[in-house]
């Protein structure tokens, strides 16, 4: 693909932020605060009785109303930002929004009202993505999807069911028919989700079950020592306001103006608060991490002030419990993607310090480190600080097996189709995205044909990355299962496929159909699959396609799949319309979703 956004990027011709940007940078953003003007740790982090809870375990009606906050302070030394917020009634929500606790298999609706006025975002608006109206601006419009939930169309919170501003109110109704998880919601709407999300729109969502009841008594540490963990890159100016950079030199044709590929902020935010710090006792700690970033990757590790790195365990993926924990000392995870881990502080003295460190590139995973080569990395997340006395908090082991009933194993079952799905990008002459697409095709048109998965049946998806991008896809309605990924030769494979790039023009080949030119990925496979690793083999809703990589993945469109020996994680049959998509969402929203319509 002759010189790539890597190249622009490694030699310096992208500078700032995201991977656009050849000197594009907005004012606001070459005057963003520096972090290290921010000190870090010196916030506290705030937990579930900082967030607010929602306790629909016993079913009933609740409400939330979307708002603009007065403001939010993210540090005490930033100037108060103006956010948007998911308020509980007689809430003190003024950033992201209660966590919602439920029961499995206990029905309960949510009315969300959208009272959102004057966009914090409104800067970066683009109304050459579509969806994107100028009344957004002032008006937004908003969709809430609950990431991860077995729900019906109507009740998805799909891009396209978007209700306006006014104090109009959707009420959503949500089964919770599958297994306990740690799921979220957050906004959808077409065209906005991105500048939504970053003003505020995201909070936790945790399904309980007989295996994870939270009381403690299967072993799992309960409140207070379980945790929420939204890690999200955030920019700011110097009065505390969001930055975020916009493409002031748009490239000429039916492209957008201002779209950028990916966003990356330069500080980190735990829970809404800058680099914070939470005092933990010598015990167990049950963290619920998200990933809730617009484009960033997370590499994680746990370094000590003694110089070691604690191992942990996951217990847990994006759709429900592992088998049994998993011991790590390093956690990667994508734009969408969650973990349910286990942090033992015993045994460290007080005072002792854990930094939760994080070592992936930007952009993932071959994007510069350093920053005077384009690089805005965020080593530093969040501190842990050890206070208790020996012998306090939750000492309780850890089972070894986590659940009643293993997951039950979809590899091994034969798919009743197997579809592929190439990740591909539209680039300018220089070789910098201008679109991402499934299939080399845009949303728009996938909604006017979309593929149609036969209810009840489990379908093999083969995810072939093109790109030079990682990128976290993820599916509505299911949980399913990544099967292995295997190395491709990308270039011969595009080459064949769709032919030679036209001179001085955007790569934007004529879409086909997979499968039915001929042109296969098989002859471009190399070496063998690999199977995906131990705290990977669980229930999931949002995997990492690697660049130069199949990955293939196990998808049931139902509860009933012909062979299988136990249930899945979804408990409740639906047919109609559904999104996948790129979770990087700048991604998702220029052009990397499709349409598909369960039948």
């Amino acid at each position: 693909m002759e010189i790539t956004r890597r190249t622009l990027l490694g030699t310096g011709t992208v500078a700032g932020v995201g991977l656009l940007l050849p000197l594009r940078l907005t004012e606001a953003a070459n005057a963003a605060k520096p972090v290290n003007v921010l000190t870090a740790f010196t916030e506290q982090l705030p937990t579930l009785a900082n967030l607010g809870v929602i306790d629909a375990r016993a079913g009933g009606a609740f409400a939330i109303s979307m708002e603009n906050a007065t403001t939010h302070k993210f540090h005490t030394a930033l100037g108060a930002t103006p956010t948007f917020t998911y308020k509980s009634p007689g809430g003190t929500q003024d950033y992201l929004g209660p966590v919602i606790v439920a029961q499995k298999d206990v029905p309960f609706t949510l009315a969300v009202t959208n009272n959102l006025g004057n966009h914090p975002l409104a800067s970066a608006l683009d109304t050459g993505i579509m969806g994107t109206v100028a009344l957004d601006a002032t008006a937004p419009r908003a969709s809430t999807h609950l990431h991860g939930g077995n729900t019906a169309p109507v009740h998805d919170g799909d891009p396209t069911d978007w209700f306006p501003s006014g104090g109009t109110t959707k009420t959503y109704t949500y089964g919770n028919t599958q297994e306990a998880a740690g799921l979220w919601y957050h906004d959808h709407a077409l065209g906005i989700t991105r500048l939504n999300v970053i003003a505020g729109l995201a909070s936790g969502y945790l399904i309980r079950d007989v295996n994870d009841p939270g009381d403690g008594t299967t072993g799992l540490p309960p409140a207070p020592w379980e945790v929420p963990l939204i890690l999200q890159d955030r920019m700011f100016d110097v009065n505390g306001n969001f930055v975020y950079p916009v493409n002031l030199a748009p490239p000429t044709g039916p492209y957008p103006k201002v779209w950028i590929p990916e966003f990356f902020g330069d500080v980190a935010t735990v829970n809404g608060k800058i680099q914070p710090n939470l005092n933990v006792d010598p015990g167990k700690y049950r963290f619920r991490v998200l990933n809730g970033s617009n484009a960033r990757f997370y590499n994680l590790k746990l370094k000590t002030s003694l110089g070691t790195v604690l191992t942990f365990s996951q217990i847990g993926t994006d759709g429900g419990l592992l088998n049994a924990p998993v011991p790590l000392t390093k956690l990667l995870l994508g734009p969408g993607e969650r973990a349910d881990i286990v942090v033992d502080f015993a045994g460290l003295p007080p005072l002792t310090t854990v930094l939760l460190a994080n070592d992936a590139n930007t952009p993932f995973p071959s994007g510069p480190q350093a920053v005077r080569r384009g690089g805005v990395p965020l080593r530093e997340i969040m501190q842990f600080t050890v206070t208790g006395a020996a012998g306090t908090g939750w000492q309780t082991a850890l089972p070894p097996n986590l659940r009643a009933a293993p997951v039950t194993p979809l590899a091994g079952l034969i798919p009743q189709q197997t579809r592929s799905m190439d990740l591909v990008e539209l680039l300018d002459p220089l070789g910098v995205p201008l679109m991402v697409l499934m299939n080399n095709t845009t949303f728009e048109t996938t909604r006017g044909a979309p593929i149609a998965p036969m209810s009840n049946t489990l379908e093999q998806w083969d995810l072939i990355n093109t790109t030079v991008d990682a990128h976290p896809m993820h599916v509505h309605f299911t949980q399913f299962q990544v099967l292995n990924r295997q190395k491709f030769d990308s270039a011969g494979y595009l080459l064949a496929r769709y032919g030679p790039r036209p001179a001085n023009t955007p790569i934007w080949p004529i879409p086909d159909t997979p499968g039915t030119t001929g042109v296969l990925v098989t002859p471009y496979l190399r070496g063998t699959p690999t199977t995906p690793p131990p705290n990977e083999q669980g229930w999931k809703d949002t995997v990492v396609a690697m660049p130069g990589e199949v990955t293939r993945i196990l998808v049931p469109f139902g509860t009933t799949i012909p062979g299988a020996t136990g249930p899945m994680a979804i408990g409740t049959n639906y047919t109609g319309d559904y999104v996948s998509h790129c979770h990087i969402l700048e991604h998702e929203e220029n052009d990397m979703m499709m349409r598909f319509r369960i039948v």
